[in-house]
């Protein structure tokens, strides 16, 4: 059993009881942590977490069924996977101007250690991410990096990222072409959403849901904190939109 299922079944079995408090929201609301989880940006005493709330993630206006309410968003950092230990907690406010994204800039934390972490939400509980800080500065420990180019959704399947979060790697770096603006092809494996070139924020929203979906890709994001860079896939068309 790979370290990200693992983390999942404990973090959800450890917040069984906070879930079933929620149970008269959660039967309202479809689960709304579809895209799963993230970290990133890792130094020396914190992350950036990441998630958004998208119980419809592929609707065409880009909000992810969640309307226009604003949602309060529960955030848990902890030194164990069991979250029997927190290092830092807190609550974020999810907008429909941000599509109820969650952006988390987590400090205070000690140098390269590993954390866990995970995100209630309209009475859901998320996935569980297991991330780690930078090391301390001065310091050189030995350090696992895994890195990934030119995710073409319709190309093939993300096997690749599944093999990587089976590595339990200490920080990806993705170097570009995270997404690919073009319409839908004829010969591809997968068929790209919205189906034309995409060229307005909603549609980015859509096309970039539809990479996050997929579940080898989030579990990528799960293992480990993440570094990215920018390409012209991500920006071609949105700077003239």
């Amino acid at each position: 059993m790979t370290l990200h299922r693992r983390t999942f079944l404990i973090g959800g079995l450890a917040s069984a009881g906070v879930a079933l408090a929620g149970s008269s929201i959660a039967n309202a609301v479809a689960y709304p942590f579809t895209l799963g989880v993230a970290s990133g940006e890792p130094s020396a005493d914190g992350f950036v977490l990441w998630t958004r709330l998208a119980p419809s993630p592929l609707n065409a206006d880009g909000l992810g069924g969640m309307g226009s309410a604003n949602a309060a968003v529960e955030w848990q950092v902890a030194t164990d996977q069991y979250f029997t230990q927190l290092a830092a907690s807190g609550t974020f406010t999810a907008t429909q101007t941000w599509a109820h994204s969650v952006h988390i800039e987590v400090t205070g934390l000690a140098p390269g250690r590993e954390y866990w972490y995970r995100f209630r939400a309209l009475g859901h509980i998320s996935q569980v991410g297991r991330t780690r800080t930078a090391p301390a500065t001065g310091s050189s420990p030995a350090l696992t990096m895994l890195f990934a180019s030119c995710s073409h959704y319709e190309a093939g399947y993300f096997t690749a990222y599944r093999r990587m979060a089976e590595e339990s790697p200490d920080l990806i770096l993705h170097l570009g072409d995270y997404i690919y603006e073009g319409g839908a092809g004829s010969s591809g494996v997968r068929t790209h959403q919205p189906s034309g070139e995409i060229t307005g924020l909603a549609n980015y929203r859509v096309r970039h849901a539809l990479y996050k979906r997929d579940v080898d890709l989030q579990a990528a994001h799960a293992v480990a904190p993440w570094l990215v860079v920018w390409d012209d896939h991500h920006t071609s068309q949105l700077a003239t939109a």
